[in-house]
């Protein structure tokens, strides 16, 4: 999975314009933990929260978590019990999650005033490639939407956030992962359309009060 993901969390660090140094930092969707334990070995955070619904990823999180300042959670949502966040971020879950806005309101309750919530999404009405992607996957992953990019910012600022969204700076993007069965009716020309023109990141800003 970094492997496969690993490119993408580099350019999503380089669209943070803050240092998290220090930082507590919550993933959303964390998955194995990968992400986190990035963000401590380069960015140095101070210490990373993450949740996953799946127990399976949540135990390889822990286990691959080390002696690093890294806790995890199996949970649908953010733990009640876990605030004061200076940033926060996900990759790619928001298009799975059928209430947008309870999402929008959990997050804004666990941030710190003035930090940020940086959510990447690439699956979205505006994609040609994913809405192709979410129309044969639907039934199947139960899927809401899709979502298109403005109502999605629509529910973060009625959330109270101050919205802003952004094309990742992406580099090189590895082959190998798009050349595996599921994508080999796909060109490379097409990943490359999507990786540097639908694949975005919002910043979800929680206003000072």
């Amino acid at each position: 999975m970094q492997d496969e993901h690993g490119f993408i969390w580099l350019a999503m660090l380089e669209m943070i314009e803050t240092p998290l140094s220090g930082r507590k930092v919550l993933d959303i969707g964390c998955n194995r933990g990968g992400f986190l334990r990035l963000l401590h070995d380069r960015a140095e955070i101070g210490s990373g929260f993450g949740y996953d619904p799946a127990p399976g990823a949540i135990a390889d999180a822990h286990r691959l978590a080390g002696a690093r300042p890294l806790t995890f959670k199996v949970a649908e949502t953010v733990p009640t019990d876990w605030s004061g966040f200076g940033a926060a971020f996900s990759h790619e879950v928001l298009y799975v999650l059928p209430d947008l806005a309870s999402h929008a309101a959990a997050v804004f309750a666990a941030l710190a005033d003035g930090a940020s919530y940086f959510a990447t999404i690439g699956v979205h009405t505006d994609s040609p490639l994913m809405v192709a992607w979410h129309a044969e996957k639907a039934a199947e992953l139960e899927l809401p939407g899709p979502y298109g990019l403005d109502e999605v910012g629509d529910v973060f600022e009625g959330a109270g956030f101050d919205v802003a969204v952004g094309r990742l700076p992406m580099r090189f993007v590895p082959v190998r992962a798009h050349r595996s069965d599921t994508h080999a009716d796909t060109s490379l020309s097409r990943w490359l359309d999507y990786y540097y023109r639908d694949k975005v990141m919002f910043r979800f800003t929680k206003t000072r009060r």
